[in-house]
């Protein structure tokens, strides 16, 4: 009993002299803040065309540092294998369907195919991209969230439902897209 009640007043005592420390500095601990707010995304820069290859996610980064916008990128397989099936379904079904598509338009929109190059490579090992389709969202301060396309119950690939996927992108995506969807439901 004693020495949970000292390593509690050692965690007390740090958790202070930290507080103080930030306070003698003249500075007060922001407790509300919200790392992923992004209140503008200018629009009107995004292509509408979708950037390709290691060169285009580049090209995607430095569109994203002018627009503010997140970055939806997706690694398929481009040569014949088991698994090209399940990048071309995701793509004729999913990414063609038309509410995907209207909500994706804000997006800067990247496909990597793999294997292309060594720099399609080393963004695949970088983004650890297992299986293809694999999807990610990258925020402006570099975040990278996984958005999972398949669901995988009884051992086969079901494709998530496109409002079950507009849900999973808006939920790993910076906040102003959640944001819009609000906005224009008013």
């Amino acid at each position: 009993m004693l020495l949970p009640m000292k390593a509690l007043m050692i965690f007390l005592l740090c958790s202070n002299m930290l507080v103080w420390s930030v306070l003698a500095q003249g500075k007060s601990p922001d407790w509300s803040s919200k790392s992923n707010v992004v209140t503008t995304v200018a629009t009107d820069k995004i292509p509408s065309s979708w950037f390709y290859k290691a060169k285009g996610y580049e090209k995607a980064l430095e569109l994203q540092k002018e627009t503010g916008a997140d970055i939806f990128i997706v690694f398929t397989r481009d040569v014949p294998t088991d698994q090209k099936g399940l990048c071309e379904w995701f793509q004729q079904k999913s990414l063609e369907n038309n509410k995907v598509k209207k909500y994706l338009k804000n997006y800067l929109r990247v496909e990597i195919p793999l294997p292309a190059n060594p720099d399609c490579q080393k963004l695949a090992e970088q983004f650890q991209v297992g299986k293809c389709p694999a999807v990610f969202i990258v925020q402006p301060k570099g975040w990278k969230q996984y958005c999972k396309v398949f669901s995988w119950d009884n051992k086969k690939p079901e494709l998530i439902e496109p409002e079950a996927l507009i849900d999973s992108f808006r939920t790993r995506s910076s906040s102003w897209y959640s944001m819009q969807d609000s906005e224009s439901k008013q």
